[in-house]
């Protein structure tokens, strides 16, 4: 600290000065330690001269540089939600309300803290994102790597929405955030009947618990030229997390691991309605009990239809199988190939004779491989008793007593 106490107009010049200093760090990649001793001491004598409305704006700056500390690195100038006060779901209310009146828009920067949010019905908006904090990500089902991490508590009545898009909305993002349940929420419900949500993108992201995560059953998400990218997680989970329709999309997260914790009711993992256009990658699901994998709807107008590649389609394991098939085909137009379907049809019925069932539409298998689930014996790959279904290449494994398709 200066030995001599500066004068008040020396003070406040140095006063000015660090604030300016602040504020540049916090517009670029902000660190406490580039905040220096010489100007930490300038705050202190400023205080020691000027008058009290000043020393609060003096306290104020301190406060900023604790936020800097706890916040991290902050490169894209984001309106961090833990500089405003309250609650988390009044933080949030005041970040959106920034976020929406910003231009350009800027994005909402979780720290890597646990959140907790119990307020439904936050509407979207073009340009609407919420990014996890910038240290990268880390898979929640692995303990090892103690990488700092950002929870976030989704809290809301059963199967109320958190997020909900009211109209059409543009260039949206969800990256780099853990989500988790203990009210079986529901994610984010952006209906067709409400316009579409165009370039929504969303990356390195995992959801315990939910109910469901994009749309609903009874109304799915509507999406254009969205896209899926990094590493996905799903666990815990109590419906149906995907219901689709749309067209012109990517879904190609590096991989996704999603999986039942019991039978479900017969529901699928992913109910994929209406999807024209639109390429999907790299997905782990896994079935259990009566649950199915993928359910395929769509008119006879497809316009493309889907092209399903590079995927597991599977019960848990051979003797944790699901009962029936693990995927239902019941119209439109897909593809899948280059994937492994394994371990279902372990109680046969009058419904579900075969892995992949097609009751409608059009269903194109190629470069399929498969395992039975033991003791499930000889179960035909695919059926088709009401659609047209079109194979090549399917490979039984060894000794599976799984045959090839059934036309």
């Amino acid at each position: 600290m200066p030995s001599t106490v500066m004068t008040e107009a020396e003070s406040l010049a140095a006063f000015d000065d660090v604030e300016r200093r602040l504020t540049y760090l916090e517009d670029r990649e902000p660190s406490i330690t580039e905040v220096t001793q010489a100007e930490i001491d300038a705050i202190v004598a400023a205080g020691q001269a000027v008058d009290k409305d000043q020393s609060e704006a003096i306290a104020r700056i301190f406060d900023r540089m604790a936020s800097i500390a706890a916040t991290g690195n902050n490169p894209d100038n984001a309106i961090l939600l833990d500089s405003y006060d309250g609650t988390d779901d009044e933080r949030l209310t005041k970040a959106m309300f920034e976020q929406r009146n910003s231009s350009p828009k800027r994005a909402i920067r979780l720290s890597a803290r646990r959140h907790t949010f119990t307020q439904p019905g936050h509407i979207t908006y073009s340009g609407f994102r919420l990014l996890g904090p910038a240290v990268g990500w880390q898979n929640p089902e692995l303990g090892g790597g103690d990488l700092p991490q950002c929870i976030v508590n989704i809290d809301t009545p059963k199967g109320s929405p958190w997020l909900v898009g009211a109209g059409r909305t543009d260039n949206t993002a969800i990256v780099g955030i853990t989500f988790k349940s203990k009210t079986e929420a529901f994610f984010y419900h952006h209906p067709y009947s409400a316009n579409t949500a165009y370039g929504h993108h969303m990356a390195d992201v995992a959801f315990y618990g939910f109910q469901h995560v994009l749309g609903s059953p009874n109304e799915p998400f509507s999406m254009t030229l969205n896209t899926w990218a990094g590493c996905w997680t799903h666990v815990a989970v109590k419906g149906t997390q995907f219901s689709l329709r749309g067209s012109d999309n990517f879904l190609q997260p590096t991989a996704m691991n999603y999986g039942w914790p019991g039978d479900n009711g017969g529901q699928a993992l992913m109910r994929l309605s209406n999807l024209a256009k639109t390429k999907i990658r790299n997905l782990y699901l896994t079935a259990r009990g009566n649950s199915k994998a993928l359910l395929i709807e769509g008119p006879t107008n497809h316009q493309g239809g889907l092209d399903i590649a590079d995927c597991v389609l599977e019960g848990q394991n051979a003797n944790d199988p699901a009962w029936g098939c693990l995927v239902d085909h019941r119209g439109g137009y897909a593809t899948i190939s280059t994937t492994s379907i394994n371990f279902g049809m372990s109680k046969p019925s009058t419904v579900d004779t075969a892995l992949v069932m097609v009751r409608g539409g059009t269903l194109v298998l190629d470069k399929i491989s498969t395992c039975a689930a033991s003791g499930a014996g000889a179960v035909p790959l695919a059926r088709n008793v009401g659609g047209k279904l079109m194979a090549s290449l399917l490979i039984p494994a060894a000794g599976t007593g799984n045959a090839t398709y059934v036309g």
